[in-house]
């Protein structure tokens, strides 16, 4: 009697999670907001950043935009980076280039 083999098929799709937890609340509107535009010091993160803050800009009466690059795409900001940085804005936007 020859073995049995069977085949076991998987559905590698999952379900669409999406976490919450520990995300800063959004603004009703960005009307008179301060918007921090942090860039990660890759090719093109500061033209991104600049080109979504025109539309904001053009759609949204915006306060002002605070520019900083945190110089190193390798490594994490600096807790006090980050502290210092929410301190000047309202809303930020993070960019990867490349």
């Amino acid at each position: 009697m020859a073995d049995q083999n069977t085949l076991r098929v998987l559905d590698p799709t999952g379900t669409l999670s999406i976490a919450t937890d520990g995300m800063a609340e959004r603004p009703d509107s960005l009307a008179g907001k301060r918007i921090g535009l942090l860039s990660n010091d890759k090719l093109n993160s500061e033209a991104l950043l600049d080109a979504i803050y025109d539309v904001l800009a053009e759609r949204f009466d915006v306060s002002t935009s605070h520019r900083i690059n945190k110089g190193d795409a390798s490594r994490p900001a600096e807790p006090e980076f980050l502290s210092d940085f929410s301190n000047e804005v309202d809303v930020a936007l993070l960019a990867n280039g490349d």
